[in-house]
């Protein structure tokens, strides 16, 4: 692994077909951030350990050669991209066929995700008041819809009642999801328990009692296809994955705000769980009624903000409403489980009441208006503190961070999503634009730039806050971490400037990527303004 100083929390790899070669599959990573460091505990290859199935995926040129070959080795395509479900025992032979035409991307386990929930607890009635202060009146319920990807909520209990549809409709195999939708829209009906958001628009993404990668994968997709702004996932893994790495990032590609459950490991070795700890998911942790840290809840740098998580008041299908003795549709639950679709309701409210805000300013907003409850600033245990919902809704919109998401050069040139990022500037006239950078959620931005034939430019990056760093790439550079494609650089600290000059002596327009970097140092985020401006050529 190297390094370009560009992350303290791991720099991105590629590991092209490692299943190919050698005596048992491997994973193989496409261009992201790596694992975030666990602090102990089993990692992602214990939790992954002999998976039924693994991930097969086609690069994009390579989708229809993969489409015609998969039928041979039984591969069933995923929602996402050209991504392939295949039997462990065949994984191997397929992706050497694909890799025989040239179009093998990835592969991976398919791993294991459970649901984010622990053990029944008390007491009860304190969850909502401590997000949402009782004087605020919930906006009309609208076009914002929170999609649970889980296992489906029981659309006949009255607090779902009316208000929840069921995507892939079938039987209520867990209660799982039911306790999940009604923590974050539970209706407002004497009856039950209240949501975050009582009778929020919500979309129930039934999941199999045993989950896997593709499975949650595939829920996202749908999820996004259907027009859900909230997505809600109360599930996770220690075992890492592409495919749904790949899919969360197309979903807020799409406008789409991801909230995720933090895990709840911390006292089984506390290792970082998926996908809360992926750039562009707001990762939730849990707090007891007294707004400590739950005992349970996973810690790490990708913890954004905190909700309650002990005891949280949720409606139960009638069918399971046996543990607690008392047959009334409602039960107390703890597990970040819990603390996420709080969040997700308190999102939806939000982008109901301030429209005008992207998902990226939808989640900045909970973020610097969150209540800080432990040590002064941010910390790993509830990340910027207690959600408050009061603070956000009066809270100016933060600034838009153009072409998320960008944080990789696979993100910008046609890789991960359908088509290119278009080019940001041609050399034609000055350009002024802002972004953002931070070290877990938005690691660094690339851009696609074009030079035309005989030509020079200036690009000059000014921080706003943070120390960022510029980097400038040739257009033949496929990752960030190829360092021999470094064109030129700058590293100043501080707030001064960064420059660098970059020369097309060619006859044809070429192509660069920039790309910004926090840098070293202890910053966890950067704000900054990035300039260009054709010169003279000589």
């Amino acid at each position: 692994m190297i390094s370009l100083q560009l992350r303290a929390a791991g720099t991105a790899i590629v590991v092209i077909v490692a299943l190919v070669a050698g005596a048992s599959p491997a994973q193989a990573y496409d261009e992201r951030p790596m694992h975030l460091p666990a602090t102990g505990g089993p990692g992602a290859a214990a939790a992954s350990a002999e998976p039924s199935t693994w991930l097969v995926a086609a690069l994009p040129a390579g989708a229809a050669r993969a489409a015609a070959i998969a039928p041979r080795f039984g591969a069933r395509k995923l929602a996402t991209g050209a991504v392939y479900r295949v039997a462990t025992a065949r994984a191997r032979a397929f992706a050497a066929a694909l890799r025989g035409v040239g179009a093998l991307r990835y592969a991976e386990a398919n791993v294991a995700l459970t649901r984010q929930s622990a053990l029944d607890a008390t007491p009860a009635g304190y969850a909502r008041g401590y997000v949402v202060d009782p004087a605020l009146t919930p906006p009309a319920p609208g076009a914002v819809t929170i999609a649970v990807i889980d296992d489906l909520a029981d659309i006949t209990h009255p607090d779902l009642a009316g208000h929840t549809t069921q995507l892939n409709p079938g039987p209520i195999l867990a209660p799982h999801g039911t306790e999940v939708a009604s923590a974050a829209a539970g209706a407002l009906n004497a009856f039950g328990v209240v949501g975050v958001f009582p009778g929020a628009s919500v979309l129930s993404v039934g999941l199999p009692l045993k989950i896997t990668c593709a499975d949650a994968a595939n829920g996202i997709i749908a999820a996004a296809r259907a027009g859900a702004k909230v997505i809600n996932l109360s599930i996770g893994s220690p075992g890492d994955c592409t495919t749904l790495f790949g899919a969360v990032q197309i979903a807020f590609a799409r406008g789409i705000l991801v909230v995720a459950a933090s895990g709840n490991e911390f006292a089984e070795g506390n290792p970082v769980i998926y996908p809360a700890a992926y750039p562009h998911v707001l990762s939730v942790a849990s707090l007891n009624p007294s707004l400590a840290p739950s005992f349970f809840s996973t810690s790490n740098a990708a913890v954004d903000v905190a909700a309650p998580g002990v005891g949280i008041p949720v409606a139960r299908p009638g069918a399971f409403d046996t543990e607690d003795g008392v047959l009334d549709g409602v039960t107390l639950a703890s597990g970040t489980s819990f603390a996420a679709p709080i969040v997700s309701g308190a999102a939806a409210w939000l982008a109901t009441a301030r429209p005008d805000l992207t998902n990226g300013q939808l989640a900045d907003a909970l973020r610097r208006s969150a209540r800080d409850v432990a040590s002064p600033g941010y910390d790993t245990n509830t990340g910027f503190g207690l959600v408050n919902l009061g603070a956000a809704l009066a809270l100016p919109a933060p600034a838009r961070d153009v072409l998320e998401p960008n944080d990789g050069i696979t993100f910008v040139n046609g890789s991960v999503f359908t088509r290119p990022d278009p080019y940001i500037w041609t050399g034609s006239a000055k350009r002024t634009l802002g972004g953002s950078a931070d070290r877990v959620e938005d690691p660094f931005d690339v851009y696609r730039i074009r030079l035309p034939k005989r030509s020079r430019a200036q690009i000059r990056l000014r921080p706003v806050f943070g120390n960022p760093d510029l980097f400038i790439f040739r257009g033949s550079a496929r990752t960030i971490d190829e360092t021999e494609n470094i064109l030129t650089r700058s590293r100043r600290t501080g707030k001064r400037t960064d420059s660098v000059t970059i020369r097309n002596p060619g006859r044809s327009a070429r192509r660069f990527y920039v790309a910004i970097d926090l840098g070293a140092g202890a910053d966890l985020n950067a704000s900054y303004n990035l300039q260009f401006q054709r010169l003279k050529y000589r």
